[in-house]
């Protein structure tokens, strides 16, 4: 078989800037004209999109046309998504009401699979006591209301307005907030419904002057709207070819701020669909690339991140402490700050991506973590967490975090199963059988013939039922053995020297290493490890697994993707440019 081998260790590398404008790439799947001939549309007052438009000319071998997979046409929002939507929408209520409801179901690795997302009963009574609880706190602070209307700004104290000034701001309040929480303007039906309710409001209450009990009202019915609790696609105008059904310019906008800030769309987002700008796919990118440049986007970035390396097992961690007496300072949250602080580094300020995510020798760390790691931070504050080099012999980015392998390890030492699985699963999508269900999952205890961890695992998994799996899973997790139980490096184990050496069977062909950095340096190149973090984007991006009709977009994605070395700027802003993103499939049920 063909041998595989990594390049000679050398500075980290840096990621080569794209020579093509991303508008002129992979909507590679559309057939027709090239993006700069896109139609136009007028449709300024209703948000909508041409749907006659069609992408460059330089499609796939046999893909001429790429077809929009399915999925549901109401997404109920994530708890992560609600919570900051709520934020958004009235700041100043510092409130993460989820806190309180059920967890979101996991499906495919992440929690926000459309079709797995349901309004349960339970949930239904979470969101009405969420409902009531930001309500209240709104109308407390009134400044939080100020910027949807200007009667506000005039009143010297807004929430005591006369019952007629009242009504005339509840009108203006009305309209501006139902917007951003409708994520569109609301029809004459729906400003009317929600002043009957106003007036309803007024009295309600045990305390509060009438407007201040109205407008509370008006916002716990607002935040209990399908049309605020779903991202509602309900479009029907059929693209040419009647393949696909695109979507107007306010559920673009909606899919663009989701996607980029986990959270609604702001006015110039909103303003921007109003006026047609979102029609063509040059307007969704110029929009994509402003989201980006905003604060915000970090957040979808870690959320991703946190799910796809599993950061909810670093919890509750219990290390043996006679062994690891360090750990014992250190909490999940510290864990995860590292590695949060870490990916926003190199994604938004070396603007770089899946390759150095892999491979970058230095970290964010605090006293407790440096002190593992056995680095210097100098004088700093201990509490702070400050950039450090890492020795590039020892460590490769994020499979050399304490956090991943801590949480991937025993309590009183290291578990090449453990990492070999998540290798396997998380970095080559690859699909392992379950262990059979008489197979022990206690390792032989060490002796003078097993004196390592290798050595017993190799003596544990070889009978015949176990190393069909174990012949793929064992090697990934061997060239981590020179990181212990909590991700100090060793260079021995006992008395022993640590053989961290393997070769990887990959898609035909064997990937040699010495040891977990050689490894990481590999799976950074490897075009099936890319190909995989593609396909967990996908996943997170567009809300569903990916479908047969879904190769075509998965194959551009990956040509362009490519072009930039994986940078993952450019991968969000290559996700909003397919027929995929901007189309619906016709009939919009769920896989």
């Amino acid at each position: 078989m063909a041998v595989m081998r990594a390049a000679a260790r050398g500075s980290w590398r840096t990621r080569a800037s794209a020579t093509l404008p991303i508008v002129a790439l992979a909507l590679a799947c559309e057939s027709g004209t090239s993006a700069t001939d896109e139609g136009e549309t007028d449709g300024h007052e209703t948000g909508e999109v041409d749907t006659d438009a069609a992408g460059p000319e330089d499609a796939p071998a046999g893909c001429e046309l790429e077809t929009p997979g399915p999925r549901p046409r109401l997404v109920r929002l994530t708890h992560a998504q609600y919570d900051s939507t709520v934020r958004d929408l009235l700041p100043g209520v510092d409130m993460w009401p989820s806190s309180q409801f059920i967890a979101d179901p996991l499906h495919g690795g992440f929690d926000n699979n459309a079709a797995a997302l349901s309004v349960t009963s339970r949930l239904a009574r979470d969101y009405r006591r969420a409902a009531e609880e930001v309500a209240a706190r709104a109308v407390e602070r009134p400044h939080t209301l100020r910027a949807y209307a200007a009667c506000l700004e005039a009143a010297g104290d807004p929430l005591e307005l006369s019952e007629a000034a009242g009504e005339s701001c509840a009108r203006e309040l009305i309209a501006a907030i139902g917007r951003r929480v409708y994520r569109r303007p609301l029809s004459d039906a729906q400003r009317q419904a929600y002043l009957e309710r106003y007036r309803a409001g007024a009295g309600l209450y045990e305390d509060g002057a009438p407007f201040a009990q109205g407008v509370r009202l008006v916002l716990e019915t607002m935040l209990q709207s399908p049309r605020f609790l779903y991202r509602v696609e309900l479009s029907d105008d059929v693209a040419a070819g009647g393949d696909a059904i695109a979507l107007d310019g306010y559920e673009l906008a909606t899919r663009l701020s989701y996607l980029l800030w986990n959270s609604t769309p702001d006015d110039a987002l909103l303003d921007a669909a109003e006026a047609g700008a979102l029609a063509d796919a040059a307007g969704v990118e110029a929009e994509a690339r402003r989201l980006l440049a905003d604060p915000r986007a970090a957040g979808p970035v870690a959320d991703f991140h946190a799910q796809w390396l599993r950061w909810s097992r670093y919890d509750d961690l219990a290390k043996d402490p006679a062994l690891y007496p360090e750990f014992a300072a250190l909490d999940g949250d510290a864990l995860r700050e590292e590695t949060r602080r870490f990916i926003e580094h190199v994604v938004f300020e070396l603007e770089e991506g899946y390759p150095t995510l892999m491979t970058a020798p230095l970290s964010f760390v605090d006293a407790r973590l440096a002190a593992i790691y056995g680095v210097d931070r100098g004088a700093e504050d201990p509490a702070a967490f400050v950039r450090v080099s890492l020795d590039p012999g020892a460590r490769a980015g994020l499979l050399t975090q304490i956090g991943f392998l801590a949480a991937h390890a025993y309590p009183d030492g290291s578990s090449p199963i453990h990492r070999g699985v998540f290798v396997h699963e998380q970095l080559l999508c690859n699909e392992l059988p379950p262990p059979p269900d008489n197979a022990s999952l206690e390792l032989p205890p060490a002796s003078s013939a097993l004196e390592t961890t290798r050595e017993r695992v190799e003596a544990h998994t070889a009978a015949p039922q176990c190393a069909g799996c174990h012949g793929l899973i064992n090697p990934a997790g061997f060239a981590f053995e020179h990181l212990d139980g909590i991700g100090r490096y060793r260079a021995r184990e006992g008395e022993a020297p640590i053989d961290s050496a393997a070769a990887l069977p990959v898609d035909g062909a064997l990937l040699e290493f010495d040891d977990h950095v050689e490894l990481a340096h590999q799976l950074a190149d490897l075009e099936q490890a890319r190909r995989c973090y593609l396909r967990n984007w996908f996943r997170y991006a567009y809300a569903r697994e990916p479908a047969e009709a879904d190769q075509c977009t998965l194959e551009a994605l990956h040509a362009r993707a490519e072009l930039d070395d994986y940078g993952v700027q450019e991968l969000l802003v290559a996700l909003t440019q397919t027929r995929t993103f901007r189309f619906r499939a016709p009939d919009g049920s769920s896989p």
